[in-house]
Parts: C-alpha cells; sequence; structure tokens
C-alpha cells in the first residue's frame, strides 16, 4: 500500500451494469509555501492504482495486481488498459488556486496539519470529476456511492497509452532478442547500427571498425568483416543492399562500400553526410547547436541552427518515410523540423539532462529518445513520444531497482515499422513493434470475460 495520500476519492455515481463509476479527485498534498500541489491526474494507470487502493488491496482487482506491479511504470502503461478503458475529466474546480484558497490552505495545515475531502475545507481544494469505464464490471465491486478514500500513487504521463497507439509502438516488455556481435573482441562496443531500407538487414561497427550485418528474418549473420582503412560510419545506399562505411568527417572520399546481394566489394560514388532521408534527397551533418544540409561539396548547403556555436551539441537526426519532417536530439529537446525548408514545425521537450538518440517511426508518428539524466542512474530509456500531442505514452520496463538502468546510446526504427533496435555498450535489443491483443496470462479472466454492454 502507498504510505503518503496525495489524493482523496470519493464516489459520485456508479453503474457497474455500464462498467463505469464517477468519481471526485480532491488533490490533498499542498505546498503553500511554495505554492505547490500535486497535479490533477488524466492517465488510465493512476485510476487503476486508484480503484485498487480503493479495494485495500483485495477483492478480484486485488487478485489481478499485486502490489508491486505499480511500482513499475512500464508495467502500467502497458497493461492499465486491461482494467480501465477509458478515463474522461468532466469537470474541473479551483484550479489554479486563488491567493485566498491558498491562504486557507496555509491556515489549516498550520493548524491541523493536513487536508481531505471530506471535511469543511473542501471546497478550497483542487479537484476534478471523471468517468471512468472499465473492461469488467468485477472491478467495481467494492465501490458504493459516497464511499470515499485515501490514495497515494501519483499520476504519470508515461502511462497515457491509447488503444489506438498499441499497434503501432514497441511493445519494451522483452526483447525478441538481443544480439552481442563483437563478443570476444578486444573493443566489443558497438559504434552504431542501421537497417537497410527495406528492413531486411541489419548492420553495426564496433570500435575497431570490424562489421557484422544479420539478416532480421532469423538474426543469422550475412557478412562479418574487418575491411581495411575503412571508417565506422553506416550508411546504406538508397534501396539497395549495399552498405557503406566511412568516417563521419570525411565526405569526399569514397567509402568501403559491399553489395550484400551479389557479396562482393563494389564501388559507389561519395555518399555524403551522417544521416539521409529514405531516399537520399536530404543528406545531413551535425554538430554544436546546428544541422548542416549536405549534397557532397566542402562546405554546407544550408543550415538550420538551433543554438550558437557554444551550445550544446545535436546528438542524433532521424527522418520520417515521406521526408517531410527531420527530428533533431538537441540537448534535453526533439526539433521537429521541415527539411525542404529548414522551418521549426514543433519541439517536444525530454525530461533529463540530455538526449543521446532518437529513432521515428517511418509515419513519423511515434519517436523512440534515449535520455539521460546524472540524478537517476536507475532510469532506463527508451521512451517513446506521441508527436502529435508530445506525450510521452511509454517507457522502458524499471524490472529491477537493485540494479542500473538501461542505457542505449544509439537507436534505429526499422523502415519497415517491424522494430526497434536499441544499442547499448556492446549489445543490441530488438523490440517488435506493436503491442499485444490479449493480456498477460496472469490477467486473463478466462470464462468470466464477458462483453462489454
Amino acid at each position: 500500500m502507498s504510505v503518503h495520500p496525495f489524493y482523496e476519492a470519493r464516489v459520485l455515481d456508479l453503474a457497474p451494469d455500464r462498467w463505469w463509476v464517477t468519481l471526485r479527485v480532491f488533490v490533498i498534498d499542498y505546498d503553500a509555501e511554495r505554492r505547490w500541489h500535486a497535479e490533477l491526474p488524466d492517465d488510465t494507470g493512476f485510476f487503476l492504482s486508484l480503484l485498487w487502493e480503493g479495494a485495500d488491496g483485495g477483492g478480484p482487482l486485488g487478485g489481478a495486481v499485486a502490489w508491486q506491479e505499480f511500482a513499475d511504470d512500464g508495467w502500467l502503461a502497458l497493461n492499465a488498459r486491461w482494467f480501465v478503458h477509458e478515463v474522461e475529466r468532466l469537470a474541473v474546480r479551483n484550479h489554479p488556486l486563488s491567493d485566498e484558497d491558498w491562504e486557507h490552505i496555509s491556515s489549516c495545515q498550520e493548524q491541523t496539519g493536513e487536508l481531505d475531502g471530506s471535511g469543511p475545507d473542501e471546497d478550497r481544494l483542487v479537484q476534478a470529476d471523471y468517468k471512468v469505464r472499465v473492461t469488467d464490471p468485477r472491478w467495481l465491486e467494492h465501490l458504493a456511492p459516497g464511499l470515499s478514500w485515501k490514495g497515494g500513487y501519483y499520476p504519470n504521463p508515461a502511462r497515457r497509452l491509447r488503444a489506438d497507439d498499441a499497434p503501432h509502438v514497441p511493445d519494451l516488455t522483452a526483447p525478441e532478442a538481443v544480439l552481442t556481435p563483437f563478443t570476444g573482441y578486444d573493443y566489443p562496443h558497438i559504434v552504431t547500427s542501421a537497417f537497410s531500407d527495406d528492413g531486411r538487414l541489419l548492420a553495426a561497427t564496433s570500435e575497431d571498425g570490424d562489421l557484422v550485418v544479420y539478416d532480421t528474418g532469423d538474426w543469422s549473420e550475412r557478412l562479418r568483416t574487418s575491411p581495411a582503412a575503412a571508417g565506422r560510419e553506416i550508411m546504406w545506399a538508397p534501396g539497395q543492399h549495399v552498405i557503406t562505411l566511412k568516417e563521419d568527417e570525411d565526405d569526399e572520399v569514397r567509402p568501403w562500400a559491399y553489395d550484400l546481394d551479389s557479396n562482393t566489394e563494389t564501388n559507389l560514388p561519395v555518399q555524403p553526410g551522417r544521416v539521409r532521408s529514405r531516399t537520399g534527397a536530404f543528406r545531413v551533418e551535425f554538430g554544436d547547436g546546428r544541422v548542416d544540409f549536405v549534397s557532397g561539396q566542402s562546405s554546407p548547403d544550408r543550415a538550420v541552427r538551433l543554438g550558437d556555436e557554444s551550445s550544446d551539441l545535436v546528438m542524433d537526426v532521424a527522418f520520417s518515410a515521406d521526408e517531410t519532417r527531420m527530428f533533431v536530439a538537441h540537448d534535453s529537446e526533439v526539433h521537429v523540423i521541415e527539411p525542404a525548408t529548414g522551418t521549426i514545425l514543433d519541439t517536444i521537450t525530454v525530461p533529463g539532462d540530455w538526449l543521446s538518440a532518437v529513432a521515428a517511426s517511418p509515419d513519423g508518428a511515434y519517436l523512440a529518445v534515449a535520455a539521460e539524466d546524472w540524478n537517476d542512474e536507475w532510469k532506463s530509456t527508451p521512451d517513446i513520444y506521441r508527436v502529435a500531442d508530445r506525450e510521452l505514452i511509454m517507457r522502458y520496463p524499471s524490472k529491477d531497482l537493485a540494479q542500473d538502468g538501461f542505457h542505449p546510446h544509439a537507436l534505429a526504427w526499422s523502415p519497415d515499422g517491424a522494430r526497434l533496435a536499441a544499442i547499448a555498450e556492446d549489445e543490441i535489443h530488438l523490440f517488435r513493434v506493436g503491442l499485444p491483443d490479449e493480456p498477460p496470462a496472469g490477467l486473463r479472466r478466462g470464462d468470466q470475460a464477458r462483453s462489454k454492454p
């Protein structure tokens, strides 16, 4: 059970036969001196935890979900949908608070040390009414109109996954495969990894200039080589199974190239840029606060500046498949840019100190980002964002808080949309895109399942 209460809930109306309940949620945690209070919730994971606390961890809901699950935001992001179908905020009161309300709350805290939603002060509290639709009427068995209880689980933006997101985002609960291409090498650290344009091949390079190419159908090796005098930066020739290696700072040198279809080294023209769009219409280099569009000349054709030369590095760039959007990881933000004009269309702010990588789904609707935080060694990424509303909707599950988090330094979303690759140290973790259509075995209701009325 929770220790510190942030909220108090009251049942206003209940319709078990229609599988919904109307709740009034009061914020009861305030810092009057700083004029801070717990935020109003709106994610399904919060309301699952609130209903569970209302049952005191017992009843059918307590039998289906253990208290340990609520400590794992990744678990809640994936599985709250099996219990809470929809949350609709109906009304908001006392938000924001007036100066008079803050003074009253401060006075009450000095006198009693606490606030609640069932006393004479309830009209002064931040509060909202919600209609919560569940997936099974058993989750409402413990409720009755007028019932009140306190809850200590905090809302989390990483639990805003919607049903229509499920087919399009990677299942981060467990990788379908973990590749260690350079085990036993003197320098097994993976520098970078990239999919071919059709998603059928995945290549990785080591610090020592070694190259491995996998077939994504069965993860068998298609190529393992250590080409002399080749770089470590991977770029696939547009639309071909031809891989090139080059040093990112030397665009004037013809790259080392290999044709996987004919299994021979081949010759290719200079491949400018560090990252390219699907057809190669846009090729970019990036560095201190800027993205340079290049076409092979020694100087960039044009640049998009995101700061001055002393600003933080641009760490990564990704394109949507239709080449209408470019996603630039700079500092702790992802800038959405129209590559044809260089116009910044939107900016997504990511919690943390800086971003190390970004990858985009082919349609540009979702982003995977790897964020680093000096103060949270347990934090795991990647995080998944919905671009349309900038919402964080999924986070890599924190399975063991006794261990450091999972920190990928590179990400790649396959062009066919089927997989997300997360590269951390000497491993490549491959996650399938598309969440399960059925709940985990432990959550299935079997013969008790019914159709929603």
